[in-house]
């Protein structure tokens, strides 16, 4: 098969006018990233936690009961990384498992006591983390920035 150059416009083919930091979506990423490592430098330092480990901790919190397939729905993670949390905090003893009653093919999760000991010392180390990021926003600010995000994901 040949192509013929004459028929080829390339004329539509240029790019136009880009600018990566200016787009929304390479702004959120830049964002996440900052924010996160943040986080991370808590948890990280810490407990040598990884990201989906505090993530999955954090969600079952003091009295949660979730079933692995509900902690990917509550995290955002997919399951490879909720089955990682599992097994690494299952091991560190910081959460429990037992079987599903309800379905025989899941279990459900919650922290432990020792998992429960090491969320009441991290969540005010987070929280701290959290005034920082936003101390240069107003109370306003911080409530519309929560506003707006929720606003764009919605739409999602």
């Amino acid at each position: 098969m040949t192509t013929d150059a004459a028929h080829l416009d390339t004329s539509k083919c240029e790019p136009e006018e880009f600018d990566l930091h200016a787009f929304f979506p390479y702004q959120t990423r830049v964002f996440y990233k900052h924010v996160s490592e943040a986080v991370a430098c808590v948890y990280g330092t810490e407990y040598g936690m990884k990201p989906y480990e505090w993530r999955t901790l954090a969600i079952l919190g003091a009295a949660n009961v979730y079933t692995p397939a509900e902690l990917v729905e509550q995290s955002s993670m997919d399951k490879v990384a909720v089955s990682r949390a599992i097994a690494s905090l299952s091991k560190r003893g910081w959460i429990l498992s037992r079987s599903n009653k309800n379905d025989g093919r899941s279990r459900l999760l919650r922290s432990s006591a020792k998992g429960r000991e090491v969320l009441k010392k991290l969540i005010p180390m987070i929280r701290q983390v959290e005034d920082d990021l936003l101390a240069g926003l107003t109370e306003a600010e911080r409530l519309e920035l929560r506003r707006l995000m929720g606003k764009v994901v919605q739409k999602s």
